[in-house]
């Protein structure tokens, strides 16, 4: 019993400082070749949620077009027309949840800061704080 407090205090602090801070990972080829870019954050805001607003968000994108979508999975993927991207929304715990963008694009172009933008988006509909972590 102990053990299992323990753990979850553990886990509760661990969320305090991730929660909201939002990481991002890239790999960039040259010439031209393909390339990703990730980004990640933690909201303390239900799964079914966040997939509601991140479906609402995408679908009122005219410059946007989901080309699937997984309800049970709660993923979606989406293009602009020239590069394609899949978002992912992890339940943690019932009020706990964790936002993973993905696009994959050739190596000349940069949507990183897209990625980041869209994210920011989503936080401040589901009015939760979220920011760019220190990487």
């Amino acid at each position: 019993m102990a053990w299992t407090t323990h753990v979850h205090a553990q886990i509760a602090f661990i969320a305090r400082h991730v929660i909201g801070r939002v990481e991002q990972m890239s790999q960039q080829q040259g010439n031209g070749g393909v390339a990703y870019d990730t980004a990640a954050v933690v909201v303390e805001v239900p799964a079914e949620k966040v997939y509601a607003v991140a479906l609402r968000n995408l679908s009122a994108q005219p410059q946007l077009r989901i080309t699937g979508q997984d309800q049970q999975g709660r993923s979606i993927q989406f293009t602009n027309n020239v590069q394609i991207a899949g978002l992912q929304v992890n339940a943690l715990s019932d009020k706990l949840s964790q936002i993973l963008i993905t696009s994959a694009h050739t190596g000349d172009q940069n949507v990183s800061s897209l990625i980041l933008e869209r994210i920011l988006l989503f936080c401040s509909e589901m009015k939760v704080k979220c920011s760019k972590g220190s990487n």
